[in-house]
């Protein structure tokens, strides 16, 4: 598994990735803000990458049903992690394509990731 819940406290999901991330857990994380949202929720990730690798290599990323379902109930989304993939990680999270205020912060930055997510 390459992403651990560490917590949901106030609607904000905090979650840490790690190595490649696969589909499954993908949709599994997913599901956690289904149900938020399911709720009546509007949730925020933090999303802790650590060691990151990047994601599976699979044509089925191409599934977007839950962005253009659920995407743009999710209020906010910052991503604390190394610098080199800010770009993907923008592009894999749909900057600029979905309602959602998305941001990513430098590893040592996850007080200033915290105070934003919050805001």
């Amino acid at each position: 598994m390459a992403y651990e819940i560490l917590g949901i406290d106030n609607e904000i999901i905090r979650a840490r990735i790690s190595g490649v991330m696969r589909l499954a857990d993908q949709k599994e994380l997913q599901q956690v803000a289904r149900d938020l949202i399911d709720q009546g929720m509007k949730p925020r990730l933090l999303v802790m990458a650590e060691n990151f690798e990047g994601w599976e290599k699979t044509e089925e990323w191409e599934d977007v049903g839950f962005l253009t379902g659920y995407g743009d109930s999710i209020v906010k989304m910052a991503i604390v992690g190394d610098e080199r993939w800010k770009e993907q990680v923008f592009m894999f999270t749909g900057k600029g394509l979905r309602t959602t205020e998305i941001e990513f912060f430098p590893l040592l930055s996850l007080d200033e990731a915290e105070l934003w997510i919050r805001s």
